[in-house]
């Protein structure tokens, strides 16, 4: 008996596929939509000023050995139109670049969505000398910044913010992500309204700044406050590691929890405790506020927390 031929049904990915083709897009193959990329370069004659905006998308930002800076925009969206939509704005005067990515005025999807809705995006990839003044701001996505020297300003709406080896004066805004820094030198001015804050730094003057989340700072050897510092959490733990040898004058305290201090420099603060009868080391684990100087004293470091423990530590 001859069986019935049926024709076999066209997955999703091959119908779209098939559309993109027939349209002439280019087709991902890994279902992450569409894609094209743009890139720019531009020629210097002395230390970069680059601004970098783009409204959806992660910023990716490392030091090369070429006098210029190379910028490239990879646009992606489910459909060719929005793509076309996303704009680029570049410009140069002098050493100083501006690159501007605008996004769609409408961003839904106007075809048949199989599954999955991928928004439109422009992730920035960019190369810059390493001695370069960055100002990089993302409306939506993580931010990446590697092996700079300079001014450095890092903002997202929405994501995490990564800093490596960088020096100089350093500024990073997120409003939901966390902060990561290692090897990073200098002035350093970290927020975040809700993730964790990780440092591994020899900061000059530190603020660090978090609405929810814990805050981690390990201090490189041979680090000397030039300034205040400030370490303050809204709800969360503090993990403060310092060297054998540091001076400040420090101020810690927990509303609800305790500090802890396991530092060389700390281990004698209990001593008006002891003299109560009490044993120091038991008193200064309850303890939720520790003033004293450790060292020779010199700039204040605060750390505060509204719900967690504060451990200093060497």
């Amino acid at each position: 008996m001859r069986l019935p031929f049926h024709r076999p049904a066209l997955s999703a990915g091959a119908l779209l596929i098939a559309s993109t083709l027939l349209g002439g897009c280019e087709v991902n193959l890994n279902t992450e939509g569409l894609s094209s990329r743009d890139t720019r370069t531009f020629k210097l004659t002395g230390q970069a000023e680059v601004v970098l905006d783009t409204f959806d998308g992660a910023i990716e930002v490392h030091s090369w050995d070429r006098n210029e800076v190379e910028v490239e925009i990879e646009k992606r969206a489910m459909e060719q139109p929005l793509i076309d939509e996303i704009k680029v704005a570049a410009e140069q005067q002098g050493n100083r670049i501006v690159v501007r990515v605008t996004g769609p005025s409408r961003t839904e999807f106007r075809g048949v969505t199989i599954g999955m809705h991928i928004s439109p995006t422009a992730r920035l990839r960019v190369a810059v000398p390493r001695a370069t003044n960055l100002n990089a701001r993302s409306g939506d996505g993580s931010i990446r910044a590697e092996a700079l020297d300079g001014r450095i300003v890092l903002t997202t709406v929405d994501g995490s913010v990564t800093a490596v080896r960088l020096s100089g004066d350093i500024q990073i805004r997120t409003g939901d992500g966390s902060i990561r820094l290692d090897d990073v030198s200098g002035k350093l001015d970290l927020e975040t309204d809700d993730g964790s804050i990780g440092i591994e730094a020899r900061p000059t003057a530190l603020h660090a700044k978090t609405g929810d989340g814990t805050i981690r700072a390990t201090i490189d050897a041979d680090t000397v406050m030039s300034d205040n510092w400030d370490l303050t959490t809204g709800d969360g733990s503090v993990v403060l590691t310092l060297p054998a040898s540091f001076n400040a004058e420090l101020d810690a305290e927990t509303s609800d929890g305790v500090v802890r201090a396991t530092h060389p420099q700390l281990r004698d603060v209990a001593g008006d405790d002891r003299r109560r009868g009490e044993d120091g080391d038991d008193r200064r684990e309850r303890r939720r506020s520790l003033r004293t100087r450790m060292g020779e004293g010199g700039k204040l470091l605060r750390v505060r927390t509204g719900d967690g423990t504060i451990r200093i530590e060497h």
